[in-house]
């Protein structure tokens, strides 16, 4: 079942968001790109988009070689019919997983990248409560990894792939890319080669695992649709949008050391996923009677999010069309050294612990940006 941009803005319930023209002629001209998480829905449309802007090399790891084949395809088709400008060796895939310290800084090595977008992650919020060590492993200690490689190697932007799911974190996911967000801040303060900033996301519509492609399998099976709670609700961008955003991101120029916020686009008001399956059966399946069942929340959901909370400061920039978050004082840095202990927890701990020291090492950090607001 295809879904035209009609029917998408229809599901959605509002217009495609008008950021403000971005301008990218010459920011990534020349330029080394190396985007991790490369094979997933993310990475493999940022590729598409980063093949036209006249990178002098475009670097794509992922730790899948299915994953990334497809995405390298994907590149070979839009080539063939000339919707890009890069050509040949210059797409390189490097096969490797973020979590692997040396492997992973012998891969920037040779890729000396000087922009890096960080898209590598595990996403899906229950599968992280069931799995806490993975999490951790993936999710922080891979951005440590990628942060430290880019250092080793001279330096440059790095930008993170974060989530709203960052604010008010109850989920091991949650609590995991908060504290990846600190990090990238306290990276960033040193003002040191490498300038760090993040960017937050809500669903990103569509995506591979995300609940419009779930529910439309569903639908086209007769239902019924499945829902784990009928007030669940979820802020949604759509894949370009969020494209965009990082690519703003990763074009900015460096601010004052400390300074980068964390960059959220306007994604409305959230919707309510019994809505959007009832939009979705009514744009699908019209006149059929389609089920919907609802199977109870699973481990780590929240039925609703926010973009941020009481630690930060939400501002707009009233030019762009974009937001800030910015922290509510200088404070609750979060540097190597709790990444590598919680590594070494995830490396041979229980899952209770592993729990118990995330969760453990958030506190201490937003409690002393709470002593520093105070």
């Amino acid at each position: 079942m295809h879904l035209t941009g009609e029917h998408i803005e229809a599901i959605l319930g509002r217009p495609r968001e008008a950021m403000a023209p971005l301008t990218l002629a010459g920011a990534f001209a020349g330029k080394r790109v190396l985007v991790t998480g490369a094979g997933g829905s993310i990475g493999r449309a940022l590729a598409l988009r980063l093949a036209g802007l006249g990178c002098a090399r475009l670097s794509l790891l992922d730790n899948s070689d299915h994953n990334l084949i497809d995405t390298l395809d994907a590149l070979s088709e839009a080539q063939a019919r000339g919707k890009t400008g890069l050509r040949g060796p210059q797409i390189v895939d490097v096969l490797c997983d973020v979590r692997e310290r040396g492997r992973l800084t012998r891969a920037f090595q040779a890729e000396r990248p000087d922009v890096v977008i960080h898209a590598a992650a595990l996403k899906h919020v229950h599968f992280g409560d069931r799995h806490p060590a993975e999490s951790v492993l993936t999710n922080l200690v891979g951005v440590s990894n990628a942060v430290e490689a880019l250092r080793e190697t001279g330096g440059g932007r790095f930008v993170l792939v974060s989530t709203d799911k960052a604010a008010s974190p109850v989920s091991v996911m949650g609590a995991t890319k908060r504290l990846a967000e600190l990090y990238v801040r306290s990276v960033d303060a040193e003002g040191g080669a490498v300038r760090a900033n993040a960017v937050r996301f809500g669903n990103v519509f569509g995506t591979r695992g995300s609940v419009v492609p779930l529910f439309a399998g569903q639908i086209a099976a007769g239902g019924p649709v499945r829902i784990t709670h009928r007030d669940m609700e979820r802020y949604f961008m759509l894949l370009d949008e969020a494209v965009d955003l990082l690519l703003r991101a990763a074009s900015r120029a460096p601010e004052t050391a400390g300074e980068s916020p964390i960059l959220l686009m306007e994604m409305g008001r959230p919707i309510k996923i019994e809505d959007m399956a009832r939009r979705m059966i009514a744009v699908l399946a019209p006149g059929q009677d389609i089920e919907i069942v609802f199977t109870g929340l699973r481990e780590g959901e929240k039925l609703t999010e926010q973009l941020s909370d009481e630690h930060e400061t939400l501002l707009s920039s009233g030019d762009d069309g974009l937001w800030r978050i910015q922290p509510v004082a200088a404070g609750g840095r979060v540097n190597a050294r709790v990444i590598a202990d919680l590594e070494t927890a995830a490396r041979g701990a229980s899952d209770t612990v592993v729990r118990q020291r995330l969760f453990g090492a958030l506190d201490d950090a937003l409690g002393r940006l709470t002593e520093a607001a105070g």
